[in-house]
């Protein structure tokens, strides 16, 4: 046990739930939560937004070197997350901005300076971290470790009834495409590929809804504890 508690690590593909079951865990426990990918997707809305070329090592690593990060923790106990004392909320969340974040992702020493703030934050425990490679990478000696998975063919369903409740345009086969291909850049890329750490509860999320997976780690947690 650390000094405020567990470090629980869930990791798993994109649109399977990770950060709604994260923060639906973190609040039952009293604990923070943290959506890593948060901190990719501010890195590439920042590449994005200045125009940079998501291939450029030496411009990605450099800006995401300067990137300062900041957190609060909110009654929800999610920890919202400040750059450069902005709070960046629905613009990390455009489509483009999660392409250029997979992308960018591929630069190991901006993941090695990213890793570094996340271990940061998880250190003393008392959270819950979500995101591609907490249990394999950043924190391989978390407490417990679990992996969500899903058919793409659901998570593009999910995705698309999402944004047409957001009132937005959603094109099932474009986003099919998109989160395929996001998911072979992820578990092939040469550093930190996506896949469950060796001792993680992997959970397919395919057919459970949401409530079910939250209920299932809450108890997986709880076991452990006891």
């Amino acid at each position: 046990m650390r000094a405020n508690g567990l470090l629980i690590a869930i990791d798993g593909t994109a649109g399977t739930g990770k950060s709604s079951v994260g923060l639906a865990v973190a609040a039952k426990l009293g604990y923070g939560f943290l959506s890593t990918g948060e901190m990719y997707r501010a890195l590439a809305y920042k590449v994005f937004e200045k125009g940079i070329d998501p291939a450029s090592h030496d411009e990605v690593l450099a800006l995401a070197q300067n990137l300062k990060f900041t957190f609060e923790r909110q009654p929800s106990s999610a920890l919202k997350m400040f750059v450069d004392g902005e709070f960046l909320g629905p613009k990390l969340h455009l489509e483009e901005v999660g392409n250029v974040a997979s992308k960018v992702s591929t630069n190991k020493e901006a993941r090695a300076v990213l890793t570094r703030r996340q271990r940061e934050v998880g250190q003393n425990g008392g959270v819950v971290m979500e995101g591609r490679d907490i249990g394999t990478v950043v924190f391989p000696d978390a407490d417990i470790k679990f992996y969500l998975d899903a058919s793409a063919e659901e998570r593009a369903k999910r995705r698309v009834k999402q944004l047409q409740e957001a009132g937005k345009a959603a094109d099932y086969d474009a986003i099919l495409a998109l989160i395929k291909e996001r998911d072979w850049r992820d578990s092939h890329r040469a550093v930190a590929p996506l896949k469950p750490a060796e001792d993680a509860v992997v959970v397919d999320t395919s057919r459970l809804n949401m409530q079910q997976v939250i209920d299932f780690v809450t108890e997986k947690i709880s076991q452990y504890a006891s």
